[in-house]
């Protein structure tokens, strides 16, 4: 319970040693506190106190030496890891989300989200004028789809398909993905303009030219003439309401043997230490109305919408998807 209790500082540790580029800057080897401190322009004592405590957390190793190497499980928050954290650690520990999470007491009480009545604005409009915490977040969103694609890719077969829009889909990472999979497929992405604006891994894997990038609001349209419409961890933002208006939209425009593939994570059953409860929290304290959905609440949604629920099928990462068809 101790250690439970005492988590808020190795959270703290982490996004510290992010900010500072510790990882990054111990990728060529092990390196001293005075070399750190100096690159770093901290006070040596003190950036050795968090790195040795760190260190017992078996984040980074203290040599017979005293230069502190990484361990495989700090190498996450390099940059350029291909399992890399760092952009959430950045995030997590800022102070703008410190004053979030110190917001969940009411949110329990009220029902309401706690950055909304602590930055008094929704999320998504204050990270966007926030530039430092909003390419944080945007990176790493784009960076835990890239972790979860490749589990997509295998558990779903998009090869029937023609056209296949990604709606919600940040910078497109996702649909990239699919793309580069079934080179016979072309694609459309569908976001907030500001988001859609640099869709850089849709060009890093050289599908840009099969591809419609819209700048627009997925709760008003979404754009017709797809075969297949996915939504990928966007629904869990979202209240029941707006979250079948989404389904709706996309209901709507589908063909007759159009499917809507939603991606999200679901809710584990009781006693369960899925991580989809603390990400539930974390909807609880972000997003009015946001939440991890159990199979029968998507089931409802799905109805709500003008769908039916066909299959769940579950995926090597932390998300099932559910395919639904015109009801």
């Amino acid at each position: 319970m101790l250690q439970m209790l005492n988590a808020f500082l190795t959270v703290q540790a982490l996004h510290v040693t992010a900010a500072l580029g510790i990882a990054d800057q111990l990728t060529a080897g092990p390196r001293n506190i005075d070399d750190l401190a100096s690159t770093t322009r901290a006070r040596p004592s003190s950036l050795y106190r968090l790195l040795r405590m760190l260190a017992g957390a078996g984040v980074l190793r203290e040599e017979a030496d005293g230069r502190f190497a990484l361990t495989p499980l700090g190498a996450t928050l390099r940059t350029d890891a291909p399992d890399s954290v760092r952009d959430w650690a950045l995030f997590v520990g800022a102070p703008e989300m410190w004053q979030v999470w110190g917001g969940l007491r009411a949110s329990v009480l009220t029902g309401q989200s706690a950055f909304q009545r602590v930055h008094s604005a929704p999320m998504w409009e204050y990270i966007a004028g926030h530039a430092d915490l909003g390419t944080a977040f945007n990176r790493w969103m784009t960076r835990q789809s890239n972790q979860h694609n490749s589990a997509l890719v295998a558990s779903y077969d998009f090869s029937p398909f023609r056209l296949v829009a990604d709606i919600g889909g940040g910078q497109g990472s996702t649909l990239a993905a699919i793309l580069q999979a079934n080179p016979s497929l072309r694609g459309i992405l569908l976001d907030l303009a500001q988001v859609v604006a640099d869709p850089a891994p849709l060009m890093q894997a050289g599908v840009i030219n099969r591809c419609e990038v819209l700048g627009g609001d997925m709760l008003e349209a979404v754009p017709a003439g797809a075969d297949a419409y996915i939504i990928k961890r966007v629904l869990m933002d979202w209240d029941d309401e707006h979250a079948a208006t989404i389904l709706r939209n996309c209901a709507a425009v589908m063909p007759e043997a159009g499917k809507a593939l939603v991606v999200e994570m679901l809710m584990g059953s009781a006693n369960d230490p899925s991580p989809s409860k603390p990400f539930d929290i974390l909807m609880l304290l972000n997003q009015p109305g946001g939440r991890i959905r159990t199979e029968v609440e998507f089931r409802a949604l799905f109805t709500a919408a003008g769908l039916r629920l066909t299959r769940v099928i579950p995926t090597a990462s932390p998300n099932s998807i559910l395919e639904g068809v015109r009801a």
